[in-house]
């Protein structure tokens, strides 16, 4: 069965303090006294998990059968300097004759679109960046204990990331050492601790010809669900992207779409493409949750666990109001 793990004497002062708030209000309810329906993070802006009812449905799925989650700057430390590799790949563009009459996009894409000569340029640039990325990768605080803990309780965890393969293998080695070097391991964490990994060369099959469509598609969270045999509303996407991870785990129709801002702040993860404004556009880039780190998220999926009904979100007056992010 789920449930949630107890408050240990030798957590983070923090984090227990989030911890015990959750179980007082949590017990406030359930004597019938009256409970806000959110309360803050330290004064940030996420809300605290309480126990939903009829006036506020919850936003997370209640009985989540598996957690996907992206790498860069989620999973591990945000690494790559998103405005030089967009300096950089704009550079090659602008001197391509192709290129130079292309409209801006995503990095990625503007690099297949180019002479064999000005891809093969992005291609080394590319390479450089994800070497050094890759060099300097540190699990995301937080992370290995998420990890350890979404196993323990039977969910599945997975892997989305327009990274490459070979760069989430280091990811993957890092935490299953460190899931076992905190007396974690054993049977319960078999080599494959996130399955499946989708990267921006994995093929739906070996003999595919193109690989699986990356994030904002909602592509390789469909083939997630596919491989878990599940529906996307009975999984939490979570990423620190509104643009690519919201967005494609909002056009599957994920059960959660979690949105990482690690200390509240908004970090640079623009690969290039230009993003609407309308109602629709916002909305596909809004979150369900944000969360200022990984062991919040924790915090709120023990809530989630033991109660099978939260609310968690964003909340004007007396009613659950997404925030879209602009």
């Amino acid at each position: 069965p789920l449930s949630a793990t107890p408050p240990s004497p030798k957590m983070a002062p923090q984090r227990l303090r989030e911890h015990r708030r959750v179980r007082q209000l949590r017990q406030a309810r359930q004597q019938g006294q009256v409970v806000p329906p959110f309360e803050l993070f330290g004064g940030g802006p996420t809300a605290l998990p309480v126990v939903a009812d009829e006036s506020h449905p919850a936003v997370l799925p209640s009985n989540p059968k598996g957690v996907i989650f992206d790498m860069d700057g989620t999973l591990i430390e945000h690494a790559i300097d998103f405005a030089d590799m967009r300096r950089r790949i704009h550079e090659v563009v602008d001197s391509d004759p192709i290129g130079r009459d292309l409209e801006r996009d995503c990095v990625l894409a503007l690099a297949k679109r180019l002479s064999p000569e000005g891809e093969e340029r992005c291609g080394r640039i590319f390479a450089e960046i994800e070497r050094r990325a890759r060099e300097d990768m540190t699990p995301m605080e937080g992370g290995v204990e998420l990890v350890a803990f979404l196993r323990e309780n039977g969910l599945r965890v997975a892997v989305l990331t327009r990274n490459l393969e070979r760069n989430v293998s280091t990811m993957r080695n890092m935490y299953l050492d460190g899931v076992r070097a905190n007396g974690r391991g054993g049977e319960e964490f078999p080599d494959e601790i996130f399955d499946p990994i989708v990267a921006r060369d994995t093929k739906y099959h070996p003999t595919a010809k193109e690989p699986i469509r990356a994030k904002p598609h909602p592509d390789g969270i469909l083939h997630v669900c596919d491989a878990w045999g599940c529906d996307p509303s009975e999984v939490i996407m979570v990423g620190d992207s509104a643009n690519d991870d919201m967005t494609a785990a909002n056009r599957a129709r994920c059960g959660g779409a979690v949105l990482l801002q690690p200390g509240g702040k908004t970090l640079d993860t623009d690969s290039g493409y230009e993003v609407g404004d309308s109602d629709e556009e916002v909305l596909e880039r809004t979150p369900s949750l944000r969360v200022e780190s990984l062991a919040q998220l924790q915090l709120c999926l023990e809530a989630l666990l033991e109660e099978q009904d939260v609310v968690v979100g964003d909340v004007a007056g007396d009613r659950l109001n997404p925030v879209p992010l602009m």
